[in-house]
């Protein structure tokens, strides 16, 4: 086995069968059988990926031709094909997808399953805490749920399904051309509450209707509260699913409730807040910070998209704010 490291992402290789599943079960938390149809000789596992919180995502290939097996994965589970094609079962369906076409499975954490990678198949495989799936859909319904189950699969190349991947691909891009921003708390607590709630709305399971529903609206209160979370500490990696659990609602209610009372969303109070605190910052004469300590402070973590958003609001640059500060200062 050969490991190396991928812009802070672990690499690892192996050719051999029982050392590859080991490794399925250290790094993707689950146990399976692999079968080289192949050849063992021609067998080799690549695996790179990270852990976001309840999201599990590794870029995985085995080679020519293999079948996994599991009784069970503990979590629900999505593979997305990046090259070759997959052949997936669940509950005796069939399920057969490319990059380009066919349709993918939600995997349910119990029961047997297989998969069989065609034509040197490459896949971005995810992993969902079961437990925090479950938690948000309960948080997002306001009531207890059951183990999801999926009568069928979605499609990754259009509708709900397409934003689903779209999401995913964004997490395989950065494994293989790192960035940094996985490694960024805010980002990636962000992208995972991303990828897990899209999972929710975008594929098919006996909620999905309710989930349509329209929010009850809730009355200032709950606003208030998620308000005064937020201007507390403005720097902190909110998600609408904690500023809800702050407000004592769900967090479509939370959602609904900003949009009548404030004509907004709570992310988008954040981002302004975060601006204005900001613009406080590199307008006071003579601070000795940075922009990228400002932009840190106040919970941006890209200086690009803070440069641009700022730019948006107060139709200047960072830079320029401070520079022009500086220079009335000294004039006086």
């Amino acid at each position: 086995m050969t490991g190396k490291q991928n812009g802070g992402l672990l690499l690892r290789r192996t050719c051999d069968v029982d050392r590859a599943r080991a490794l399925v079960a250290e790094v993707m938390h689950y146990p399976v059988t692999l079968n080289p149809l192949a050849g063992a000789s021609r067998f080799a596992m690549d695996i790179c990926g990270a852990q976001l919180g309840p999201v599990n995502a590794n870029i995985v290939s085995y080679g020519p031709h293999v079948l996994i097996e599991t009784g069970g994965l503990g979590a629900y589970h999505v593979n997305l094909v990046a090259t070759g094609g997959l052949v997936q079962t669940q509950r005796g369906e069939e399920f057969t997808c490319t990059a380009t076409e066919g349709e993918v499975p939600v995997i349910e954490p119990m029961g047997l399953a297989t998969a069989e990678l065609l034509d040197s198949a490459e896949v971005l495989s995810l992993g969902f805490d079961r437990h925090a799936v479950e938690g948000a859909l309960e948080e997002y319904l306001d009531h207890s749920v059951r183990p999801l189950r999926f009568a069928r699969g979605f499609d990754p190349t259009g509708g709900a399904g397409g934003q689903l991947a779209g999401l995913a691909r964004v997490l395989e891009r950065e494994i293989r051309t790192p960035t940094g921003l996985l490694t960024q708390r805010i980002p990636a607590a962000s992208l995972a509450e991303a990828v897990l709630t899209t999972l929710l709305y975008a594929t098919p399971h006996q909620y999905q209707e309710e989930l349509a529903e329209p929010a009850a609206r809730t009355c200032p209160r709950p606003v208030k509260r998620a308000i005064d979370a937020m201007r507390a500490d403005p720097a902190h990696p909110f998600t609408v699913r904690e500023l809800a659990r702050i407000a004592g609602v769900a967090p479509r209610s939370l959602q609904a409730g900003f949009r009548q009372h404030l004509e907004t969303t709570p992310m988008a109070y954040l981002r302004e807040l975060r601006l204005e605190g900001a613009h406080r910052d590199l307008s006071r004469p003579d601070s000795p910070v940075t922009v990228t300590e400002v932009a840190t402070r106040w919970g941006f973590t890209h200086l690009g998209r803070f440069a641009s958003v700022y730019r948006a609001r107060y139709g200047v640059l960072p830079s320029q704010t401070q520079t022009q500060t500086q220079t009335q200062t000294h004039r006086e």
